[in-house]
């Protein structure tokens, strides 16, 4: 894909009605300059996929094919080349986020469903309560970074730098005995936020509850998106409590061995992870 393929992709992408802009693939491009493809049927342009490598791990994200062309194998063809992309980039587990209707699409490729996920959302949200927990700044964005490998499994650098010290998105820690517990990014567009990632120490739910608190308090009156584990009960009672309510569920699946197992996580976005 390159800047000529932007306008294609988008209008695409949004007969799904995924509200995306020609920025979007920008950014995926300045993240994975290689890694993003659009497929040929002669030199009609009929489908786009988007990946990026984070080491160990990589993600591939948006996977889209004009109507007339699906179930025709251009789906696929984008899936593998993607696959065979990011496993030349060093990647020993592939990650994806699969609507229901597509799980077993992706399963007959190899990947295997891992756990449930519901993306919620939440319109011109009141202010909440805030702790004032501390900004993430560049003087701890490698604690950050050392913390979220860990967590994660692959090494997302390039992604948090570009979203936590960016002008305007919002970014808190909490740390317990001089370590970081738990963290939180958000990227703040003219109307809505999207939170994530946020990742705590397995079982640290306080933590959790306590960075989207502070989040949450600075983003009134815009909408906000996030992507939650079905799993994390009380997380969801608190959200719901504010006002948020279920968009849609999605599976995470992966081709390879699971990773971001021992904690509490929220996804970046459904594209990368």
């Amino acid at each position: 894909m390159s800047k000529a393929d932007f306008r294609f992709a988008t209008k695409l992408a949004n007969t799904m009605n995924w509200n995306m802009a020609n920025e979007d693939f920008q950014f995926m491009i300045s993240l994975e300059p290689e890694g993003c493809f659009v497929a040929f049927h002669g030199r009609e342009r009929v489908g786009i996929a988007t990946s990026i490598s984070f080491g160990k791990v990589g993600w591939f994200g948006n996977l889209i094919v004009k109507e007339k062309y699906r179930k025709k194998g251009a789906g696929k063809l984008l899936v593998r080349h993607s696959i065979k992309y990011l496993q030349a980039r060093g990647a020993q587990t592939i990650g994806l986020y699969a609507y229901p209707s597509l799980a077993d699409f992706y399963g007959n490729l190899g990947f295997k469903v891992d756990e449930d996920f519901a993306v919620l959302q939440a319109k011109d949200l009141g202010s909440l309560a805030s702790e004032g927990l501390p900004r993430v700044t560049r003087q701890q964005i490698k604690a950050i970074e050392k913390f979220d490998r860990q967590s994660f499994g692959g090494d997302r650098q390039k992604l948090l730098e570009s979203i936590i010290l960016e002008k305007g998105n919002l970014s808190y820690f909490k740390s317990e005995e001089n370590e970081v517990a738990g963290y939180v990014a958000a990227t703040v567009y003219e109307k809505m936020v999207w939170i994530g990632p946020l990742i705590c120490r397995e079982g640290k739910v306080d933590v959790a509850i306590s960075l989207l608190r502070t989040v949450l308090s600075n983003v009134a009156g815009k909408s906000v998106y996030l992507v939650l584990p079905r799993k994390e009960a009380a997380l969801a009672d608190m959200l719901f409590s504010a006002g948020f309510k279920e968009d849609f569920s999605v599976s995470r699946m992966f081709l390879g061995q699971a990773v971001a197992k021992n904690c509490i996580y929220l996804a970046e976005s459904l594209e990368r992870g």
